[in-house]
């Protein structure tokens, strides 16, 4: 009966949580659905990727993602086009492809400087430091970390969450360079900052508590955080910090000789991570409980879990290979709407240059027929010569705008082949410009003679009318 009542408490407690968590998810589409400036979309995307980021689901933050680049790229915005290129380099660093992340973090950070974006600068160097720590280049993350932390301290309005993500990141580097009571330092100030609205924030931070006074060997308080953690982080349905916590203390009661409690939190974090399909998580575990069914004599479980890690181990192995290919394809999409966006952009400007190129030619068009009509207006030919020259130039770069994608496609891109084809233009263009030049000043000429003509008879008429007055 009580394993009943158990079981269905479980149940019931699982059934709240995913409900929970639908309504999380519901609200985040809400928010996108709502959303009409490219900004407000673009935030909406990051929320959701973030979101089944947190929860191991891989494919829909890939899809979330690329969203966002979608929306960002349409924009031209850099700030914009920053944070989508963020995003994209955080699905790397979830799939372990640090060479990928690094690149996209890389070029969102251009992007936020472009922008001139002191929160967006933080974020991507934050980022930038995240991923030298996950490389175990604490040296590189340092650097990144601390320039971060002096970012977000320049901010004119601050989110608690921003320095939750710097200083549990800085907390971390100094525990893994022995220095734990640095670590100590940054956790405290997390603490100061990080509200529980924010659930991944606060699970991590709990977490970092843990394994720092662990490492500074005070037993009850690592304890006590090891079990907020593991409680907060189930209850929010936050997966890493609830695998991390639980194996790390499973971990913790191994070193105490309490392998039975131990056995408990092992198998917790590996069911958690065998539902969110984490796999890293599974292989801690399985080698944890592996030793612990030693330890408790159960040979066979022991051997069990033995094969478990290896099999699991061999999976990692066989999909980061997958992710490797998948990644490249990834990346290779990603380059391909770049330059598709890039011609898009070209090509609008070309047809503005062209607009640009009949208007000007127009003007200059209409300035010589109205010199060269006008039965009033004497002009000197060097102006005729001036005007004709520009329109030269104008129909020139009008021909070489409206023909250049041609000749491209013709001419393979070839620079020489480009030339001569440019070459043959202008050759054709300039005998032609001599003769309607000639036609132009002969017929300037012609005209001003006839105006003089008429000037000079219409004043010998008024003087013969004021000879004969007189």
């Amino acid at each position: 009966m009580k394993k009943l009542i158990v079981l269905l408490s479980i149940f019931y407690c699982t059934m709240a949580c995913s409900q929970n968590l639908n309504v999380k998810r519901d609200s985040l589409y809400q928010i996108l659905k709502k959303a009409k400036a490219p900004g407000e979309q673009v935030e909406a995307w990051a929320g959701i990727r973030e979101y089944y980021s947190y929860r191991g689901q891989a494919d829909s933050s890939w899809f979330a993602a690329e969203q966002m680049l979608k929306v960002a790229t349409e924009s031209h915005q850099d700030s914009l086009l920053a944070r989508a290129y963020l995003q994209i380099g955080g699905y790397f660093t979830n799939t372990s492809d640090f060479q990928q992340s690094l690149e996209y973090k890389f070029k969102a950070l251009a992007y936020a400087e472009k922008a001139n974006n002191t929160k967006d600068i933080w974020i991507a160097t934050k980022e930038v430091g995240v991923d030298f720590k996950q490389l175990k280049n604490y040296g590189e993350a340092l650097r990144y970390l601390l320039k971060a932390e002096s970012l977000v301290k320049s901010f004119s309005s601050i989110d608690g969450d921003q320095f939750n993500r710097t200083y549990t990141h800085l907390a971390e580097v100094y525990l893994k360079t022995g220095q734990p009571d640095s670590a100590l330092h940054y956790i405290q100030l997390t603490e100061q900052k990080t509200s529980k609205k924010d659930d991944y924030g606060h699970a991590r931070m709990l977490y970092i508590f843990a394994t720092v006074y662990d490492e500074k060997g005070d037993a009850d308080l690592a304890e006590s955080y090891y079990k907020k953690c593991i409680s907060f982080s189930n209850t929010e349905n936050i997966m890493l910090p609830y695998v991390n916590a639980s194996t790390d203390f499973a971990q913790y009661l191994l070193k105490k000789g309490d392998y039975s409690q131990a056995k408990q939190y092992a198998l917790a974090g590996l069911t958690r991570s065998y539902e969110s399909k984490y796999k890293l998580g599974v292989i801690n575990a399985a080698g944890l409980l592996r030793i612990l069914y030693n330890k408790l004599g159960l040979k066979d479980s022991s051997y069990y879990y033995a094969d478990m890690k290896d099999a699991y181990s061999d999976s990692v192995f066989n999909e980061q290979q997958r992710n490797q290919i998948q990644n490249i394809s990834f990346a290779q999409q990603i380059k391909e709407k770049e330059d598709q966006a890039k011609q898009s952009e070209e090509a609008d400007q070309r047809k503005q240059n062209i607009q640009f190129a009949l208007i000007a030619f127009g003007i200059i068009s209409f300035l010589i027929i109205f010199l060269l009509l006008s039965r009033s207006f004497i002009t000197n030919s060097k102006v005729i010569e001036f005007l004709g020259v520009i329109a030269l130039l104008i129909v020139f770069e009008f021909l070489n705008l409206l023909l250049h994608p041609f000749l491209e496609r013709v001419t393979n891109h070839s620079p020489v082949l480009m030339l001569l084809a440019l070459v043959c233009i202008a050759a054709l263009l300039v005998p032609l410009h001599h003769k309607i030049e000639k036609w132009a000043t002969a017929t300037l000429v012609e005209k001003n003679k006839k105006i003089r003509l008429a000037a000079a008879k219409k004043t010998i008429e008024q003087l013969e009318k004021t000879n004969n007055e007189k």
